[in-house]
């Protein structure tokens, strides 16, 4: 919507709605710790074709910490909870430690199906969204839903 066709209260509304959408959409980095191969290598093609280009994968999640940790900008991470150096319980929790920093980061959690007592508690503990691996482009899809982006 072009400023000089604002002409009503509902204008400027549907433009506030825009301009927040536009907003959510540039303000976070991507930071992923993902252990296969095919995952490692969908999820930054996935964020490529979306316009995105500040993503860091690792197989390392301390290396996604310290990232994380030293931004100041929103994240969204995606989480594989069987990370080896440090697993999903583990970087939840220092996550957790740091109330502010865990308050900027949207989670996604990939992992094995889970039972939905596992999942209730995960979600409890910071989790946004869990998707089941392998990833694919219509789960993606949902969880940017999910979590308030529409990519």
């Amino acid at each position: 919507m072009a400023l000089e066709k604002i002409s009503t209260l509902s204008d400027m509304k549907e433009l506030m709605k825009e301009l927040q959408r536009l907003e959510a959409k540039f303000l976070y980095e991507f930071y992923g710790a993902l252990q296969d191969f095919t995952s490692k290598k969908f999820l930054p093609q996935w964020l490529q074709n979306k316009s995105i280009n500040k993503v860091f994968v690792s197989e390392k999640g301390k290396e996604v910490l310290s990232k994380v940790s030293n931004s100041p900008k929103r994240s969204v991470i995606f989480y594989d909870l069987e990370t080896q150096d440090l697993n999903g319980l583990q970087f939840l929790a220092a996550l957790g430690q740091n109330p502010d920093l865990k308050a900027r980061c949207k989670i996604i959690l990939t992992a094995p199906k889970l039972m939905p007592d596992a999942q209730s508690k995960l979600m409890q503990m910071g989790v946004n969204v869990i998707i089941s691996k392998p990833l694919e482009a219509e789960k993606l899809r949902i969880a940017f839903e999910k979590i308030g982006l529409d990519y």
